[in-house]
């Protein structure tokens, strides 16, 4: 159902809508991973490795290789998966201070709304500006990074990231940024001034929505910082093969009868 609203002819879903659409999606939405450096939802049909690191390779592709020389190959299609990551959650970063810029502008706007000598028409502006700004948050949530959602309404499923560590492959969780918080949907469904409907936002209101945005950017620097960690780990792991060391790739966890990669994330 689209929704008009009172001061713009706009047609485009309002953030609530969204919400709606995008939580019964989550129900049946599946977690997508990165594969031969590339967002994508994983392959049942295909074996570990090519499911969840390289992608599908030629037949035979590992035994026509020494075992080092296949170990490298693999590490170098985890550290392009990395690297894809990393890009992931850049993008994400910089949809987020956009973000962060509509809702400064809001917090400004709703400020001068509230002076004893703003006039009608000066608050008229100041509503339209204030919807302009909104609509402009409500634009950035739809934002993509290689046909994968930067953002999520509450919880869905994460990109995921397989990497080996301490002889067992694990999963790294790269979150969707949740706009469906108590201060993003408020923000969506106020209004600073006028005869708009919805209630009022208050200091406290826009507060609120900027503690949120500020919470998803730590969120942000701290996975991105533990996948540029991880990739130094793996770039100094294949120099060392480069130098003549050796190093066996973890087993598959179908071969260890694992109910499938162990995911860190979980425990945080």
């Amino acid at each position: 159902m689209k929704e008009k609203y009172t001061t713009d002819t706009s047609t485009a879903l309002s953030l609530v809508s969204i919400a709606r659409q995008k939580s019964n999606a989550a129900r049946t939405a599946r977690t997508k991973v990165i594969v031969g450096g590339k967002i994508t939802v994983p392959d049942p049909t295909l074996p570990f490795i090519e499911r969840m690191i390289t992608g599908k390779s030629s037949a035979n592709f590992q035994s026509r290789k020494p075992e080092s020389a296949y170990s490298k190959a693999v590490l170098s299609s985890v550290a392009a998966n990395i690297e894809a990551g990393v890009r992931y959650l850049e993008s994400q970063e910089n949809s987020l201070s956009e973000m962060g810029g509509k809702l400064s502008e809001i917090a400004a706007l709703l400020t001068a709304s509230r002076s004893p000598h703003a006039t009608e028409p000066a608050l008229n502006d100041l509503q339209v500006r204030f919807e302009s700004a909104r609509d402009g948050i409500k634009q950035e949530s739809m934002a993509t990074h290689d046909h994968a959602a930067l953002y999520s309404v509450e919880k869905s499923p994460p990109v995921v990231v397989a990497v080996p560590s301490s002889g067992e492959w694990e999963g790294l969780s790269l979150d969707r940024v949740n706009i469906g918080t108590p201060g993003l949907i408020t923000i969506e469904t106020g209004k600073i001034c006028g005869n708009s409907t919805g209630l009022c936002l208050d200091a406290g209101s826009v507060k609120r929505a900027l503690n949120d945005w500020r919470n998803a950017c730590v969120a942000n620097r701290l996975q991105w910082g533990l996948l540029v960690e991880r990739l130094h780990r793996v770039s100094s792991r294949m120099i060392s093969l480069e130098r003549g060391k050796t190093w066996s790739l973890p087993k598959d966890p179908e071969s260890l009868k694992h109910d499938g990669i162990r995911k860190p994330h979980l425990g945080n």
